[in-house]
C-alpha cells in the first residue's frame, strides 16, 4: 500500500472571474461584478459558480462578448440586470442606498474612460500552462494605477512609445475595448479584486476591540453582540455617527464569515463621492463558498474599482471618505456574519513544525504507523446514527469514494463541523486507523504517545479505539482542551486513562457534547512525541 502516499494529486482549478453591472432606477449604478467566485480556496463540493445579485435582488443575466476578437470602438457590452427592492433598505444619513433595480445596459458614454494612460510593459509575460508570450500594457488614469491588460492575439496596440492616453471600455466581462488614436482592440482584463490573508477554519471569541461580532458557537447564544458598528442583514455595517471617516489608520480591514456563496465588500463613500465616481466604488470579493468560519483580511490598497473608467480612486484615497461598508450577495444566499474588526497589519502566520508521522502541508491522507504488512492509516469519521461530520469539501478521488485528501488540500488540514443529534449519548469520531482499513488491533507501545496540532471549538478526547469493542469495556482516552488558536500538545501514554497502548485499530479524536451541539475543529499534523514542535 505504500502506492497510497504517492496517488492522486488534485489541482485547484483556478479561472478569471467575469464581471457585470447593476443599477438603480435613476441610472446610479452601483458597479459589481457579476460572479464573485474569483479564483481563490476552491470549494470541490460545488461544481458550478453562482450569479451574484444585490442584496435585494434576483438572479441576475449576463451577456459578454468574446474575449479574442477584436471589435469596433463603438462595441458596449450588453449587461443587462433585473432586481426587486427588498423595502428594508436604511442606512445613515450621509450615505447613499446601495440597491440594485431593473436597468438598461450599464455601461454608457458617460462612464467610458476618456484619456486613460496606456503603457507597454517591456516585461516578457506568459500565462501559466502556456508557451505564448503575451503583449502586457499597463494602464492608468488619473493618477491612479488599476492594472493590465494582455492581448492573447498577440497584435501590438498602437499606442506611441513610452505610452500614451487611449479610450478604454471595460465590458465587466473580462474584455476592455482599447482605442488609440483610430484604432481599436479588445484586451483581457485578469481578476484582481484583492485576495487578502487568508485563515479557516477562524474560531472567533468575540473581544471588545472588535467592531462588530456575535460567535454563539464559541461564547454561547446568551452573549450579547460586540456593537461598535451596526450591522444589518444583508445589507451592510455602519457607523453609529453620521457623515465620512478617515479609516487610513486600521490599515484595512477583516471579516469573518460564513456563507454558501460569494459576495463583494464594498466601499460606501457617501452620497456625494458616490455619485462623482458614478458609483464604480472601491470594492473586494469574498472569494467562493466559506462553509468553515473563515477570515479575510484586506488592506485598504486590495480595494478596487470593478470598472476601469474615469474618475479613479485607489483604495488607500477611498479609505479616508468612509460612510459605510456594504455587503452585496445573491438574495438567495445564507451568508453569517461573525466578526468585523481593523486590521492594522496583523499577522495570520503561525509557525508550525510538521510531526513524523503526517502533515497535512505534505498534501497526503496516509499517517505512517508503522503497523502490518501496510504500514500507514487513512483519515476517516464516524458518528452515532443521530449525528454527523460535515466536510467542507467533497470527498473522494478515483482509489478511494470517501477520501479526506479535497479537504486536507484545500485547509491544509482535516477540518470540518460536527453536528451531534438527539441519540442518548451522541458522538462524532474524527482520526486514523492503524493499517490500511485493516480491523487488527496492534500494540503501539513503543509510540511513548503522540504529539498533535490542532484548532477546536470544544473539548474533545484522543482514544486508542480497539476493533471491535465489547459494552463496558474500559477504552484508554485522555481530554485535550479547546483551543481557538493553532495549538501543539504531547499526548504521553501515562496520561491517557487506562495507560494501555497494546490493543489499538484506531486513534480517534472524539466529539461528545450534549445533544445539539455544533462546533468546528482542524488537525494539521501528527508525530511521535516531541516531533511537532522544533
Amino acid at each position: 500500500m505504500d502506492f497510497i502516499k504517492r496517488i492522486y494529486t488534485a489541482s485547484i482549478v483556478l479561472s478569471l472571474a467575469f464581471f457585470a453591472a447593476c443599477g438603480d432606477s435613476e441610472s446610479t449604478d452601483i458597479t459589481t461584478p457579476s460572479d464573485p467566485s474569483g479564483t481563490d480556496i476552491v470549494d470541490s463540493s460545488s461544481s458550478s459558480s453562482t450569479n451574484s445579485t444585490s442584496s435585494s435582488s434576483g438572479a441576475r443575466d449576463v451577456s459578454s462578448s468574446s474575449a479574442n476578437n477584436n471589435v469596433s470602438s463603438s462595441s458596449t457590452g450588453n449587461n443587462n440586470t433585473s432586481s426587486s427592492s427588498s423595502g428594508n433598505n436604511s442606512t445613515i444619513s450621509s450615505s447613499s442606498d446601495i440597491n440594485c433595480t431593473s436597468s438598461s445596459s450599464s455601461i454608457n458614454g458617460s462612464e467610458i474612460a476618456e484619456g486613460c494612460f496606456v503603457s507597454l510593459d517591456p516585461v516578457d509575460w506568459r500565462i501559466v500552462g502556456k508557451d505564448t508570450v503575451y503583449m502586457r500594457y499597463i494602464i492608468s488614469c488619473d493618477g491612479v494605477s488599476l492594472g493590465y491588460i494582455y492581448n492573447e492575439t498577440n497584435e501590438n496596440l498602437p499606442i506611441a512609445a513610452g505610452g500614451q492616453k487611449c479610450t478604454l471600455d471595460d465590458h465587466l466581462d473580462g474584455t476592455v475595448d482599447v482605442t488609440c488614436g483610430t484604432n481599436t482592440y479588445t484586451a483581457n482584463k485578469p481578476s484582481d479584486m484583492g485576495v487578502g490573508l487568508f485563515s479557516a477554519p477562524e474560531l472567533v471569541s468575540c473581544k471588545g476591540t472588535d467592531l462588530w461580532c456575535y460567535s454563539p458557537i464559541i461564547d454561547g447564544a446568551d452573549k450579547s453582540p460586540i456593537t461598535q458598528m451596526t450591522y444589518r442583514e444583508n445589507e451592510g455595517f455602519f457607523f453609529a455617527s453620521t457623515g465620512t471617516h478617515d479609516l487610513t489608520d486600521w490599515n484595512g480591514i477583516c471579516i469573518t464569515y460564513t456563507s454558501d456563496t460569494a459576495a463583494y465588500l464594498i466601499m460606501d463613500l457617501g452620497e456625494t463621492k458616490n455619485l462623482e465616481l458614478n458609483n464604480n466604488l472601491p470594492q473586494v470579493t469574498l472569494k467562493n463558498k466559506a462553509p468553515l468560519p473563515t477570515e479575510r483580511c484586506f488592506g485598504w490598497k486590495a480595494f478596487k474599482q470593478p470598472r476601469w473608467a474615469s474618475p479613479a480612486i485607489s483604495g488607500n484615497d477611498a479609505a479616508k471618505t468612509i460612510a459605510s461598508f456594504k455587503i452585496d450577495q445573491p438574495s438567495e444566499s445564507n451568508f453569517n456574519l461573525i466578526r468585523i474588526r481593523a486590521y492594522r497589519n496583523e499577522d495570520h502566520s503561525f509557525d508550525r513544525t510538521c510531526g513524523d508521522m503526517w502533515c497535512a502541508e505534505y498534501a497526503e491522507e496516509t499517517v505512517i504507523t508503522d503497523c502490518g504488512n501496510d504500514p500507514v492509516g487513512v483519515w476517516k469519521s464516524t458518528t452515532d446514527a443521530t449525528s454527523s461530520v460535515i466536510w467542507p469539501a467533497k470527498l473522494g478521488h478515483e482509489f478511494n469514494p470517501i477520501s479526506l485528501l479535497p479537504v486536507i488540500e484545500i485547509y491544509n488540514s482535516v477540518a470540518g463541523t460536527f453536528n451531534l443529534g438527539n441519540g442518548e449519548n451522541p458522538y462524532a469520531k474524527v482520526g486514523f486507523d492503524m493499517s490500511y482499513n485493516s480491523d487488527q488491533n496492534f500494540d503501539i507501545t513503543q509510540w511513548g504517545g503522540f504529539c498533535i496540532t490542532y484548532k477546536s471549538s470544544h473539548d474533545f478526547f484522543a482514544e486508542l479505539t480497539p476493533s471491535n469493542a465489547t459494552e463496558g469495556q474500559k477504552i484508554p482516552r485522555v481530554l485535550v482542551p479547546r483551543s481557538l488558536e493553532y495549538k501543539t500538545i504531547d499526548l504521553p501514554w501515562s496520561s491517557f486513562s487506562p495507560s494501555d497502548a497494546s490493543t489499538v485499530n484506531l486513534v480517534n479524536f472524539v466529539f461528545s457534547e450534549p445533544a445539539g451541539a455544533t462546533g468546528y475543529f482542524a488537525f494539521y499534523t501528527v508525530g511521535k512525541p516531541g516531533t511537532c514542535t522544533k
